[in-house]
């Protein structure tokens, strides 16, 4: 799976066309079959593993709980797993997505205009994150999250990676109002080069 997507910061509307360039400077380019979805200051695209089951791994739920979820090893089918990560959202909170058989999770609560990141230990898949205090960017590739914005050296120096083990939260709690940024870590990974884990500075 691959997946990427930004909160704006500041408040003003996410666009479609920002999804499509980050999902666009994947490796594997801008595939046929994608999700992809919008929610005022929330925005994000994704879509499955090639060889996979092509339906794009979105679900959002009567409350408009929007949940992507990478699909584990016994999952039948990439929006059966992301219900089920919604699910477990609901019933243990971001707590409960860091299943050490779990996979890497997006999750946007609109009532609350919260988005967290959640990349259990046995997660393959990494969670690359960046900010310049106006957006935040996330994505499966460093490529993606760097297509936001505009240039500058000060770009790739903001890069974080998700921890094995980690959740950050972070909330837009009004527009024009800079949110505050939690990070939790059970347990971090090895940093690859140039990466350090999210919350270090």
């Amino acid at each position: 799976m691959t997946v990427c997507g930004l909160v704006r910061l500041d408040g003003v509307d996410v666009r479609r066309a920002v999804l499509t360039t980050m999902l666009a400077s994947s490796a594997a380019g801008l595939p046929a079959a994608r999700g992809v979805h919008t929610d005022g200051a929330f925005g994000a695209v994704s879509a499955a593993s090639a060889g996979a089951d092509p339906t794009p791994p979105i679900a959002v739920d009567d409350a408009g709980l929007v949940v992507i979820a990478d699909p584990g090893p016994r999952a039948v089918g990439a929006r059966r797993s992301a219900r089920a990560s919604a699910d477990a959202y609901r019933t243990g909170g971001r707590w409960a997505l860091l299943s050490p058989a779990g996979t890497i999770a997006v999750v946007w609560e609109p009532a609350r205009a919260r988005l967290v990141l959640a990349r259990p230990s046995g997660a393959h898949t990494e969670l690359v994150t960046w900010s310049d205090g106006r957006l935040f960017a996330f994505g499966t590739e460093i490529e993606q999250v760097l297509s936001v914005g505009g240039g500058g050296p000060s770009r790739p120096a903001r890069l974080r990676r998700l921890g094995s083990g980690e959740v950050v939260s972070i909330t837009v709690a009004a527009a024009r109002h800079r949110p505050a940024l939690t990070a939790v870590r059970q347990r971090t990974g090895a940093a690859a080069p140039g990466l350090a884990p999210a919350g270090c500075p």
